[in-house]
């Protein structure tokens, strides 16, 4: 019990970092954009959130397997699995045409404006000039997280493998909601393998495992607006629910101690973008009032293929991945051998 509750340990304060780079992120504030109606709001939104999207969709879906083999019937492993999807420089900022969008200027003047998206710089020199009735509200666009030194989005889960009878293994990753000032994050995950070279005999023989994979995963977050701004109000909040689908065909060698595995797959995946609350803006004719004024929805799917490598040390295995995908994923995996199968 002492392995788990290090693993425990070391999956919290990864997650810790994360929430906190996230919650400490001051100008996460896309409410600033309503002041141009509830469409061109969730226009600007959308572009702004799409990259995380992405990336933890993406991100999601890594690291689930380290051998195509199964574990014996009622054989149990448990250990800490932490990746990293590497963001494509494109997707740290978007070029927009402010011309195309009507009431918005940008200070300085000029058409096309290049901003940060939430996984881009802390810093931006842009402010735009919006109008409402005749009045003039300037505000910063939005700035990143400030990925742009590493280019790497992290995430770490707690996940548990059991061998099942018909030559079955069921898996679990998770990750209990935890909330950091104004963010919380939680993860939870189910995946089945079969071994076909198990369940088949003509393909016993073979000298490498091959099996079937499949596994659903879904986050959700929620982040605390700060009430600041000429935009006001109340409970303000995004609330977050990303779900991705996995679907692979595994290979790995047979050997005792050290391995080589690999899997060719289908990714899809969706995520959903609440933002809730009450958010009003005072003008000099009045004040405009939005409830509830948007969702955002982003989707990634296509063909992705791993290489990895694993070692076995007595009851502890440790494993190294690269996955080729729309976001590519770099993933560590450190399990312990709970229970011995019969």
């Amino acid at each position: 019990m002492c392995a788990l509750y290090a693993l425990k340990k070391i999956a919290f304060l990864l997650f810790l970092l994360l929430s906190l780079k996230l919650s400490a992120q001051d100008d996460f504030d896309i409410k600033s954009y309503l002041v141009l109606g509830v469409e061109a709001a969730e226009e600007l939104a959308s572009i702004y959130l799409e990259p995380l999207s992405e990336g933890l969709l993406y991100g999601l879906t890594g690291a689930w397997n380290n051998t195509a083999r199964i574990k014996q019937k009622w054989e149990m492993d448990i250990g800490l699995v932490a990746n990293g999807s590497f963001v494509p420089n494109e997707k740290l900022s978007r070029e927009i045409d402010i011309s195309a969008i009507d009431n918005l200027e940008v200070l300085g003047g000029g058409n096309l404006v290049r901003i940060p998206t939430i996984l881009g710089s802390k810093e931006s020199e842009v402010t735009f000039v919006a109008t409402r009735n005749g009045e003039e509200f300037i505000f910063d666009a939005p700035t990143g997280i400030g990925l742009v030194s590493t280019n790497l989005l992290p995430n770490a889960f707690i996940q548990a493998s059991l061998g099942l009878p018909m030559n079955s293994e069921f898996s679990l990753r998770f990750f209990p909601k935890l909330s950091i000032e104004e963010a919380s994050i939680g993860v939870i995950g189910f995946g089945l393998k079969n071994e076909l070279t198990q369940s088949f005999k003509s393909l016993g023989e073979l000298p490498l495992a091959i099996s079937v994979f499949v596994a659903f995963s879904r986050l959700d977050a929620d982040y605390d607006f700060q009430t600041d701004g000429f935009v006001t109000g109340e409970s303000q909040s995004i609330n977050a629910s990303l779900n991705s689908w996995l679907f692979e065909i595994l290979t790995s060698t047979k050997f005792p101690i050290w391995n080589i595995y690999g899997g060719l797959g289908y990714v899809t995946g969706r995520s959903n973008y609440i933002m809730e609350g009450t958010y009003i803006i005072s003008t000099q004719e009045g004040t405009i009032q939005f409830e509830n004024p948007f969702d955002v929805q982003a989707s990634i799917s296509g063909l992705r293929g791993s290489l990895g490598t694993s070692v076995r040390l007595n009851r502890f295995k440790i494993n190294l991945d690269y996955t080729f995908q729309g976001f590519n994923n770099l993933a560590f995996g450190l399990h312990y051998n709970l229970l011995k199968g019969k």
